[in-house]
């Protein structure tokens, strides 16, 4: 073996070993891996970070954020009261115990938001409020020019609004209704409108 040969070996390996010990900015989602799950995070997330799964190994990554999948109505309101049962909830008390806030994909009680009386779909408002208060809170996809629009009919003025405020995307409910002047008005300022959980 050559002089040359030897010292790029030596550095391949050297540079090899640093980056292995180089912390990386990681996404932990609450939950068992799932490709079609993976993909929708990646899609939400405006930056290139690593996913890792509950249950992984994290040695040697840098968490940067927490996402919690789905809550469903019974587990909401056993957490809102303080209770949690079965590892991954344990890990979310545990995080809002700690002062770390967790974010969540989806919050089952929405799903009746049409059918639920307004009492009890209020009620789940409440739990939400409060989970809210301890730090566990609505994802918000990080992406660029984006603006999110909560209202279920989109006009053309929401869409000069995003427009005025340089968003080039407008995200709305999956419920919303699209008025066909405000789709004409966007596809005139190309802001692209999309739907979402």
């Amino acid at each position: 073996m050559d002089m040359n040969e030897l010292v790029r070996s030596i550095t391949e390996e050297v540079l090899k070993q640093l980056r292995k010990d180089e912390k990386k900015d990681c996404v932990m989602v609450l939950a068992e891996r799932d490709k079609s799950l993976s993909q929708k995070i990646h899609g939400c997330l405006a930056d290139d970070f690593e996913l890792i799964f509950f249950g992984e190994d994290t040695q040697n990554k840098k968490i940067c954020r927490y996402i919690l999948p789905s809550l469903c109505c019974s587990t909401m309101a056993d957490l809102a009261l303080g209770r949690c049962s079965g590892p991954v909830m344990s890990e979310v008390l545990r995080l809002l115990l700690n002062g770390i806030e967790v974010e969540v994909l989806k919050f089952g009680y929405r799903d009746f938001s049409e059918t639920a009386a307004a009492p009890l779909f209020n009620l789940y408002e409440g739990y939400r409020e409060t989970l809210a208060g301890f730090g566990l809170k609505e994802f918000q996809p990080k992406m660029p020019d984006t603006i999110r629009f909560r209202d279920t009919l989109v006009t053309e003025k929401a869409v000069t609004d995003a427009h005025e405020q340089k968003a080039s995307i407008l995200m709305v409910p999956v419920t919303a209704q699209i008025t066909p002047l405000a789709a004409e008005v966007a596809q005139e300022l190309k802001i692209n409108i999309q739907k979402c959980l």
